[in-house]
């Protein structure tokens, strides 16, 4: 089996508009802290894939500061348990639904904690083995991946957008069916996993809806197709993102591999 080498890299910015960053992610077992203004520079890694590697963007939702109190949560279950992946011994596609459980159950109880009413994160993760790599989410952050030119989205979103479209209701933002935050008796969770098997060259995207919002596919997969190394790649999305009105906090991580 072929042995890749992994290079990526993590850019989290408040956007132009914000005065909070209601953002995280688990990137190379790092996490920002609850209170934060995101990155001033790409954070990045590149080692051969030899173990079990990780990552994960989560955006809150809520109102005053619970966005990111529950982002925060859902990326530090996500450092915790990426601690232990190689020991894991259930198979990735259940471990990776039994993190959401685990994250959205932490999640519910900081909120009855704190009598927040609703708090909650979407979460968008990848898990790379050895030949393969899980995708799973939940919410509106989205995967992609690029190989041999071709652009997909990977990810599932959950809102009702197929909803308003075939009730013809335009203007209005489709709202969220599936996010972390819902408690077990109000509605069963069920995040979107799937497997892909790896190939020299590809790259992968994890983002939240600050870069998806301002910049669409043709113009990120240019910007993937065009840049030189993750790092550089990272920035320019972010930066492609406020130039485009930042409206929101952007939030992306890049991998690209290549075969050792």
């Amino acid at each position: 089996m072929a042995s890749y080498q992994i290079e990526a890299a993590c850019c989290c910015n408040m956007g132009r508009r914000r005065s909070n960053n209601e953002d995280n992610f688990c990137f190379d077992n790092r996490v920002l802290p609850k209170d934060n203004t995101g990155l001033k520079h790409a954070v990045t890694v590149e080692r051969k894939l030899e173990r079990e590697q990780f990552y994960g963007v989560f955006d809150g939702m809520g109102g005053e500061s619970y966005g990111e109190e529950a982002s925060f949560l859902a990326a530090t279950v996500a450092q915790d348990s990426s601690k232990i992946l190689a020991d894991f011994l259930y198979p990735p596609g259940k471990y990776l639904t039994s993190l959401v459980q685990k994250m959205n159950k932490v999640v519910c109880e900081k909120s009855e904690e704190l009598n927040s009413g609703r708090m909650g994160s979407t979460a968008v993760m990848l898990y790379f083995g050895s030949g393969y790599v899980y995708v799973c989410n939940v919410g509106d952050s989205r995967a992609f991946r690029l190989r041999h030119g071709g652009f997909q989205q990977i990810s599932e979103d959950h809102t009702d957008a197929k909803f308003l479209e075939e009730q013809g209701i335009k203007g209005r933002r489709p709202s969220l069916t599936q996010h972390l935050g819902i408690w077990p008796e109000e509605m069963v969770l069920e995040p979107y996993v799937a497997k892909g098997e790896l190939e020299d060259g590809d790259q992968y995207l994890l983002c939240s809806d600050g870069l998806t919002d301002m910049v669409d596919n043709v113009g990120i997969c240019a910007i993937m197709k065009e840049a030189p190394d993750a790092g550089s790649c990272a920035e320019a999305l972010v930066a492609k993102a406020l130039e485009n009105g930042g409206r929101d906090n952007v939030t992306v991580i890049v991998v690209r591999l290549r075969q050792s």
